[in-house]
């Protein structure tokens, strides 16, 4: 029998350096140091990576600097000046130097 007592917590956002879940993730301030990233394309079983440099957290796609998707490797630079970075469904990033 399944034990229900504790539900389970929110969703985790990508892990730098760690496979990134095909779901919805965020990660912001410290979480994300500024620099060059690559991820080698969609995870298993996704249909596209798709990734975007964020001003905000609200969800309002005017805070949106820079986004893209595709099926093929992913390259991204954050800068110190963006708030956030979302990824959907994609492998792991990896900082680049």
């Amino acid at each position: 029998m399944t034990d229900h007592s504790t539900p389970p917590g929110p969703p985790r956002g990508p892990q730098w350096g760690q496979p990134a879940p095909a779901s919805n993730g965020i990660r912001g301030g410290r979480e994300v140091r500024p620099g060059t990233y690559r991820s080698a394309g969609p995870a298993e079983g996704g249909g596209s990576c798709y990734w975007a440099r964020l001003r905000g957290t609200t969800g309002n796609d005017g805070e949106i600097i820079a986004n893209g998707a595709g099926k093929s490797q992913a390259t991204v630079t954050v800068l110190d000046t963006d708030k956030a970075f979302q990824t959907t469904g994609c492998q792991t990033w990896k900082r680049l130097g």
